[in-house]
């Protein structure tokens, strides 16, 4: 993909930011992620005015809870935005004139704000995991996208009791449900969705990462780590509550589609297995889907890290989807399912480093290593 020009935007209060405060920002990281809030960071240089007080007054702009977003621009007219977040913490550090006075405002996503401060007993009566994410992420006017389960209890004459904040209720019941609980923006519109669902490993990737690939090399310190004892199968023993009949719960292979030729569980002769105790499972199929969600996150045993040259990638690099690598050799080569990345953007360069993981070693065959929206 030919080189293109990036630009950026901050909004403050769904309001471009001031002239003041542009000129006064040094830099911009935002930390996005499926397993974490989000973060943003702002740093500011201040100076001195007339007064001899610090300008701009950025405490008293940013103030607990005013929104913030950030959006980046890739050769495309239409910015899109990066993280939406409300305004958590103002640091400054520095006193002399010499070395300057800098200050960072910190903001992170509605699960770690706003969703995060009331805590009161809510009664969700007959009502699934699915759908009680959605009712919870209506109530801040964000956008539901939840993936319902098969149930494991009678619904009816059911009620779940919430005695947590709204965060700590979707975070709580994703993992025991193995799901996800992340808020991402949406790219065409910039309003955040709320996302409670399993990993979606299997979807179309997003892009191709090349390492060492000449010209076309948009992925540098590109890491890979592989703990070949991790992935384990499971097995425990549930009382089924209306017999009284002990039945064997075992889960000994990921569900997940293998993302390479050899699976990690497979890869280890004999395979481990783990015996989970201390369980909540209301009955054996409850159980069964806790020891499922131990092997799937547990197979998921090799992580890679790395920096892509965002100008040359050309777009924003997603996580909670897979993207595809080559050039770092047979077996690290493929599909890997990302999991977090972060940016840092100035006036002079946008880098973007991501964490990732994947649940096989190798290559199928099947992997297309063409990236349809690079020839753009």
């Amino acid at each position: 993909m030919p080189f293109t020009p990036a630009f950026f935007q901050v909004r403050l209060g769904f309001a471009p930011l001031p002239a003041p405060l542009l000129r006064a920002l040094e830099g911009i990281e935002a930390e996005c992620s499926v397993d974490r809030a989000s973060i943003l960071r702002l740093r500011f240089r201040l100076k001195r005015n007339f007064i001899g007080d610090l300008d701009p007054p950025i405490t008293d702009i940013f103030r607990p809870n005013l929104p913030v977003s950030v959006a980046v621009a890739a050769g495309l007219p239409i910015p899109e935005v990066l993280l939406n977040g409300y305004v958590r913490e103002v640091r400054q550090s520095g006193a002399g004139a010499r070395e300057g006075t800098t200050a960072e405002v910190v903001a992170l996503d509605a699960t770690a704000t706003i969703m995060n401060l009331i805590q009161q007993p809510m009664p969700h009566p007959n009502l699934d995991p699915a759908t009680i994410a959605s009712i919870i992420f209506g109530r801040y006017a964000i956008r539901p996208f939840p993936v319902p389960t098969a149930p494991t209890r009678t619904v009816l004459d059911t009620t779940t009791m919430q005695r947590a904040t709204d965060a700590r209720m979707l975070r709580e019941m994703a993992r025991a449900l193995s799901y996800e609980c992340y808020l991402q923006p949406d790219p065409v519109t910039g309003l955040d969705i709320g996302h409670f669902h399993p990993p979606m490993t299997s979807l179309p990737q997003q892009g191709v990462l090349s390492v060492d690939f000449g010209t076309a090399t948009n992925l540098h310190d590109f890491t890979t780590g592989y703990d070949g004892l991790a992935a384990t199968s499971t097995i425990s023993v549930g009382v089924d509550p209306s017999t009284g009949v002990p039945l064997p719960a075992p889960a000994m292979a990921s569900v997940q589609p293998p993302e390479g030729l050899e699976p990690t569980l497979f890869r280890t002769i004999p395979p481990p297995i783990t015996r989970p105790t201390a369980r909540d499972a209301a009955n054996p199929a409850e159980l069964f889907r806790q020891n499922q969600a131990i092997v799937d996150r547990s197979s998921r045993s090799l992580t890679a890290s790395g920096r892509v040259d965002a100008i040359k990638y050309g777009r924003v690099l997603r996580p909670g989807l897979p993207v595809l690598v080559r050039g770092a050799g047979r077996a690290m080569s493929g599909k890997w399912y990302v999991s977090a990345v972060s940016h840092s953007i100035s006036t002079a360069a946008w880098t973007q480093s991501f964490q990732a993981s994947r649940n096989a070693v190798g290559l199928t065959g099947t992997e297309i290593f063409v990236d349809p929206l690079g020839m753009v």
